[in-house]
């Protein structure tokens, strides 16, 4: 996997160190569903961290107790109504 970085952005550790990374947007697929996402591009003996932001674009969310892949729930808000 190829990712086309287009910025740099430092983060904070847990143990309250810095790093620099670069950044870019990845195209994700899943079970027929599509969804784009920023990822931070990783150096050797980073750990890999999939997140709730690309889940929720893939249009799922983890169940914490099933250990499983659930559909989310996609909410619209109505439209809306004259005053």
């Amino acid at each position: 996997m190829n990712v086309n970085a287009h910025s740099k952005e430092v983060f904070t550790l847990a143990d309250g160190s810095h790093i620099r990374r670069r950044r870019g947007d990845l195209l994700f697929r899943l079970d027929g569903k599509q969804g784009m996402a920023p990822v931070i591009v990783g150096e050797k003996g980073d750990s890999t961290l999939l997140g709730a932001v690309t889940l929720e674009a893939l249009g799922v969310i983890l169940d914490p107790i099933k250990r499983e892949l659930r559909p989310l729930p996609m909410v619209l808000g109505g439209p809306l109504r004259p005053a």
